[in-house]
């Protein structure tokens, strides 16, 4: 197995509680696909009845043909679940992997306790983060957090960002620098951070692009309800 698939399989893990099967539980969603050029990574829930999480499966690694076909697949996932669950949301986007070399960008101070006053005004919601513990790292200006960026998903070796500009300061390019501060905060704690974000985030897609990001493989999750964990 490569390193880059056992990151992966670290990041999935870090992202959603599992059984001790590697089955998802819990708020996870009924479905999750990686996806890389020459790798697929298939969970399911616990939830779903075996033969259905087979039949997933088997359509998620089975050979692709042309590219125009792809559809049919989200389809069949979808046709499947329709039978033992009720499909309420769908995420589907690129995964983004950080270059070796990461610039320390101007005019970012890592967050913590001590200045957690920073956000306040704009982006209160990411206190909360701060006082879990999460590590977190923000572009001032004006005296304030203008963009956050901060770790919503962990392990040991794997981080995952959540990033929030002020709608003030968006569009100037303050997201691009709290990722990549981030990112050597996580660097710094020995572990590999991942920016995701879903395909119609034209903006999350800038910050990728701006920071010279590596996409790496293609995320699809879907969310719901089964007639079990109704109480069915």
């Amino acid at each position: 197995m490569s390193v880059e698939r056992q990151q992966l399989d670290q990041l999935i893990d870090a992202m959603f509680s599992h059984d001790e099967r590697g089955r998802l539980t819990g708020a996870a969603p009924l479905l999750h696909i990686v996806r890389t050029t020459d790798d697929v990574i298939c969970r399911c829930h616990s939830d779903l009845p075996n033969v259905t999480s087979a039949q997933i499966e088997a359509v998620a690694v089975s050979p692709r043909g042309r590219h125009t076909k792809w559809a049919e697949d989200y389809a069949r996932y979808l046709s499947l679940l329709a039978e033992v669950a009720g499909v309420t949301a769908i995420r589907a986007g690129p995964l983004f992997r950080f270059p070796e070399v990461i610039a320390n960008p101007p005019g970012c101070v890592e967050i913590d306790a001590g200045n957690a006053g920073l956000l306040m005004g704009s982006l209160d919601e990411w206190v909360e983060d701060v006082e879990n513990g999460a590590l977190m790292a923000a572009a001032l200006e004006d005296g304030r957090a203008a963009s956050v960026c901060a770790t919503v998903r962990a392990n040991a070796t794997v981080h995952c960002a959540g990033v929030e500009t002020a709608q003030d300061y968006r569009g100037r390019g303050f997201a691009a620098r709290a990722v990549a501060a981030w990112a050597g905060l996580v660097r710094a704690d020995g572990a590999e951070p991942y920016y995701a974000t879903t395909f119609d985030n034209v903006a999350s897609q800038r910050v990728a692009h701006r920071l010279g990001l590596r996409p790496i493989a293609s995320e699809f999750s879907l969310y719901g309800e089964t007639p079990l964990s109704n109480g069915g």
